[in-house]
């Protein structure tokens, strides 16, 4: 018998919901190297499944749009507007490497592989279910101070507008 309850007291485990998890399944498997710890099926349908990516479970479940559980729409060009949804991040050995997999297993690729100013190595792509995920490595193991210089330093977003004052 497989035990449900989670290896964790206290975890978070997004949950996704998508158009032909069994397919999702077969996606994060190849992309990840996600290792299935249970399934749930409703009728032909996935109603819950557990994945395990590294130190991390993840859960989806097939859409059951007449109870009203619908994921984001999939197969759209990546420049189409979306509603919303997560952002998901994995930390990866190789951010290269996942990105050529993901790609090659259909997702569409949304930012290439880049050192970014914050010590990491980055990129980002969305999967054919529609989720969007950011991959990333470590380069250069840096302080929250450090990181902070650097954004101050790169002056990276402009300021709120002020906004008058009332009284």
């Amino acid at each position: 018998m497989t035990d449900t309850a989670p290896q964790h007291r206290f975890m978070l485990q997004p949950l996704l919901v998508v158009n032909n998890a069994v397919a999702a399944i077969e996606f994060y498997t190849r992309v990840f190297g996600a290792v299935e710890q249970w399934r749930l099926m409703h009728y032909h349908r996935v109603g819950h499944c557990v994945l395990r990516i590294g130190d991390s479970e993840l859960a989806l479940l097939d859409e059951f749009p007449e109870a009203g559980i619908n994921g984001p729409p999939s197969g759209q060009p990546e420049d189409a507007p979306r509603g919303p949804g997560p952002r998901l991040m994995v930390q990866v050995d190789d951010v290269d490497a996942v990105l050529q997999r993901a790609v090659a297993s259909g997702a569409s690729q949304l930012r290439k592989a880049e050192d970014q100013w914050w010590g990491v190595r980055s990129g980002g792509f969305r999967d054919p279910f529609g989720h969007r995920w950011s991959v990333y490595s470590v380069t250069e193991p840096i302080s929250i101070e450090e990181m902070q210089r650097r954004a101050d330093e790169l002056d990276l977003y402009p300021p709120p507008e002020a906004k008058p004052a009332t009284g």
